[in-house]
């Protein structure tokens, strides 16, 4: 199965997600819609890590941090003894600064974040906005209640 297994797979997941967050209140679906849309979005456009390096138009650069990327996985798994899965074998070109921006919040003078909970993966310090500028409003929404506030931008993205 390609792609369209992976979409198929993901479908009961993602219906049963769409029902939590129907039952969890309206603030959260545009935040969950969002991060729905840009996961899929990811693996759709990942491919096979052999098959970057395989492409004449990959840039030198990337191929060199993709080749150590499989050389520490295999690593992890050989000597570590960590799951030899699919874990960081796919590769997708974003065409953007940062695969993700995350959210930061903690009241003023604290180190205490500010959690924001979610069905099936549990609570977080952090709320992950695959748009920068989705994450820089809801920042400046946070602010405004007084809360001290990070965007940070994240750079790597595992779908697990």
């Amino acid at each position: 199965a390609g792609r369209g297994g992976l979409t198929r797979k993901l479908l009961l997941p993602l219906l049963l997600l769409a029902l939590a967050l129907g039952l969890s209140g309206c603030g959260a679906i545009g935040h969950w819609s969002q991060a729905a849309g840009g996961h899929l979005g990811i693996l759709r456009g990942a491919r096979p890590v052999p098959e970057v390096l395989a492409d004449p138009a990959t840039p030198p650069d990337l191929a060199e941090r993709l080749r150590l990327s499989q050389q520490m996985r295999d690593f992890a798994s050989q000597r570590l003894a960590l799951p030899d899965n699919n874990s960081y074998r796919r590769y997708a070109d974003l065409h953007r600064s940062a695969a993700v921006w995350n959210v930061v919040a903690a009241p003023a003078f604290s180190l205490d974040l500010k959690t924001w909970c979610y069905p099936v993966m549990g609570c977080a310090g952090y709320q992950g906005w695959f748009e920068a500028d989705e994450a820089q409003r809801q920042a400046e929404g946070l602010k405004a209640e007084g809360w001290e506030v990070q965007v940070q931008a994240i750079p790597a993205y595992s779908s697990l």
